[in-house]
């Protein structure tokens, strides 16, 4: 069904443009992400609301995807194998987020961990790129390297503001830092390194 949905918006909106067959090919591709992309947030927030857990997840996956465009990470090889791991991802996250009673100084160790190891990851990895969409041209590498620090200088500031402003909702605070942790980490090399070994393309 998913395939099918992308096949007809593909063939609907590219009957109408004046494309080349490789700008066709990643027009596709990139209208693929998108949809699946949606269809998982959809999914994801109904059972986060069923869960009564909607507002952690909520704030944890914005974090993830504010950053996600800069910092890069990996690529699961399909659709269903992505879906599942966000459901587990972003469903234990709400979970942990909607059953903890953080004080003000944990969040505010959680939000300098997470402020510190996010940066050593982008200093080092990001942005993590695939080999369907390798990052050749070195300008750019270091544009979104540069993107995904202000981004992750944005959030902490914003977040330990917010420990201080509204400490009766210090669980979303670290919702936030769980979200965005979890996108920062899939940046390590280690995770591609499963993905094609356990994962792999023709699977």
């Amino acid at each position: 069904m998913y395939k099918k949905l992308v096949d007809y918006l593909n063939r609907i909106i590219t009957e109408n443009l004046e494309l080349e067959s490789k700008e066709k090919a990643l027009f596709s591709f990139g209208l693929e992400l998108f949809v699946g992309a949606f269809l998982e947030a959809i999914i994801l927030l109904i059972l986060a609301f069923l869960f009564n857990i909607f507002w952690p997840v909520f704030i944890a996956l914005l974090s993830f995807l504010v950053i996600r465009p800069y910092a890069g990470g990996i690529h699961l090889p399909t659709y269903f194998s992505c879906l599942i791991v966000t459901l587990l991802v972003f469903l234990l996250i709400g979970f942990i987020a909607a059953n903890i009673q953080p004080g003000l100084a944990a969040t505010i160790i959680v939000i300098l961990s997470v402020t510190i190891i996010g940066s050593i990851l982008i200093h080092k990895y990001a942005p993590a790129d695939t080999k369907t969409i390798p990052i050749t041209d070195p300008d750019l590498r270091q544009d979104l390297k540069r993107k995904a620090y202000i981004v992750l200088l944005t959030f902490s500031v914003l977040a330990f503001v917010a420990t201080l402003l509204f400490k009766g909702y210090l669980n979303l605070v670290i919702a936030a830092c769980l979200g965005i942790f979890s996108q920062l980490i899939s940046t390590h090399p280690i995770f591609f390194y499963l993905v094609e070994r356990y994962l792999p393309e023709h699977n």
